[in-house]
């Protein structure tokens, strides 16, 4: 046997999948405590619009809490989060957030902030609402872990329960009515079977992922892309089929060392290269962490891509441009390639007349992975499956899901993992050029260069 002409032609990208989401996470308050006006939150969206290299498509906004900072109804002022107002003005979309670790009383100004904006702002409001988050890492600041890194009060995961049913009561019959409601924690938590019953009262599971913080693995700079996916994987696995969104993550632009981990503006850049970009190529929700934290101060680690100063003026420390990462763009003519719920890619084969009467067959390669210190030709960042079939016209570049003929299917793989993968056999269709689709089953996240030695991607072998 022996390998056929192979050219990877184009990624084809399926825009059946809505766009993800793509924002910042805001707090209610500044360093110093003191809290966030109107005109605050209306800069800082106005200011995450403006990001160079981003296309305006950080406009969604993950807020904590429903009540303006300083205000309770102990206190006689309880408020609502100037926050939704300024979202409002600029037509930034919101994930809501009600704060579930400072006890029942607080819980019940969160719910009537909630019911009050519902008043207030009626349709304009919902119109923005992309979910409703109950509680935030609550049940990763009630482990031993949390508790040793003086993370604050959490909450019981029969608390959780409660205030979720109590959030879905108070949007019953309301302009909120069907929101998505979900939970915000690490993903440590969501694995351990303790929680399950959270897990089971949401409609989506929010999950903080920060290799810089996993002091007990590998978590250099070099490693982060693997840590997060390794994180992303194990939480899949243990939300019950429910949707994952990524609500918060990102690396320090300083700070002190963690194990391998440092904090700087270059590593930070990495880091939204391999991980931040990777997830706004999959189409995933992301709620990056975070626009500027250095505000009346500077936090030690800090996390905001942009430094201290006037939000509008002073530049983000590293690049924030992606390449492919808009789910729209046309890609043509290139070797690498992506297997995932979102991407489809296209191979095309050029069949040489010299293969007349010969019999092809279509093989996909995927080698073991390569020893650490050698650069691995694939990623494969989520388990899953892929299916192929062939157009019914050649494609040409640049391609699009709008611009590719129907499709027959050839062949299917339940499980990816190293191996050759024969997947038909058919005489050559010699003098003919022949595009391949390939798609991904469950939740495959592929990413590969297709190459020869060793050979990595999909051929056709034709018989001597």
């Amino acid at each position: 046997m022996r390998f056929g002409a192979s050219i990877l032609a184009s990624t084809a990208i399926l825009t059946g999948a809505n766009a993800a989401f793509k924002g910042f996470n805001y707090g209610a308050f500044f360093l110093d405590q003191a809290p966030k006006k109107y005109v605050d939150f209306e800069y800082e969206f106005q200011a995450a619009k403006e990001l160079p290299g981003t296309n305006g498509e950080f406009n969604s906004a993950r807020l904590y809490t429903m009540m303006q900072w300083g205000t309770s109804s102990g206190q006689g002022n309880l408020a609502v989060i100037e926050a939704i107002e300024a979202a409002i003005n600029t037509q930034t979309s919101l994930l809501l957030g009600l704060w579930t670790s400072a006890g029942t009383a607080a819980f019940n100004d969160e719910i009537t902030c909630l019911k009050n904006a519902i008043d207030r702002y009626g349709q304009r409001f919902a119109d923005l609402v992309v979910g409703i988050s109950v509680g935030s890492e609550d049940l990763y600041r009630i482990t031993p872990t949390g508790i040793q890194s003086n993370a604050g009060p959490g909450a019981q995961p029969n608390e959780l329960v409660n205030y979720i049913q109590q959030t879905r009561d108070a949007i019953r019959g309301t302009v909120l009515a069907g929101k998505t409601i979900g939970h915000v924690d690490t993903w440590t938590a969501y694995v351990n079977a303790s929680n399950n019953a959270v897990i089971s009262a949401l409609d989506w599971v929010g999950v903080d992922a920060y290799p810089y913080f996993q002091t007990t693995m590998e978590n250099s700079i070099g490693n982060a892309n693997a840590t997060f996916y390794d994180a992303l994987a194990q939480t899949k696995a243990a939300s019950q089929g429910k949707p994952v969104w990524v609500t918060e993550t990102g690396w320090p632009v300083s700070g002190d060392q963690q194990n391998q981990a440092v904090a700087s503006a270059e590593n930070a850049g990495i880091y939204w290269q391999d991980v931040s970009c990777s997830l706004m190529r999959d189409n995933v929700n992301l709620w990056y962490y975070t626009l500027q934290d250095a505000q009346m101060g500077t936090p030690s680690p800090s996390f905001g891509l942009k430094g201290a100063g006037d939000l509008k003026q002073v530049q983000p420390l590293f690049d924030l441009s992606c390449s492919a990462a808009d789910p729209h763009n046309q890609l043509g003519n290139r070797y690498t390639a992506q297997i995932t719920p979102v991407f489809s890619t296209l191979f095309v084969f050029d069949i040489g007349l010299q293969h007349r009467g010969k019999i092809c067959t279509l093989t996909f390669h995927l080698p073991r992975p390569m020893p650490s210190h050698f650069l691995n030709p694939y990623k494969l960042l989520s388990p899953g499956g892929f299916a192929f079939s062939r157009l019914d016209s050649p494609a040409a570049a640049p391609a699009s899901e709008a611009r590719v003929s129907k499709s027959e299917p050839v062949g299917s793989v339940p499980m990816v993992m190293p191996g050759a993968f024969p997947l038909s056999s058919a005489p050559c269709e010699a003098g003919k050029t022949v595009t391949y689709r390939a798609d991904a089953l469950g939740e495959l996240n592929l990413e590969f260069f297709q190459m020869t030695d060793p050979p990595v991607g999909l051929f056709v072998q034709v018989e001597k």
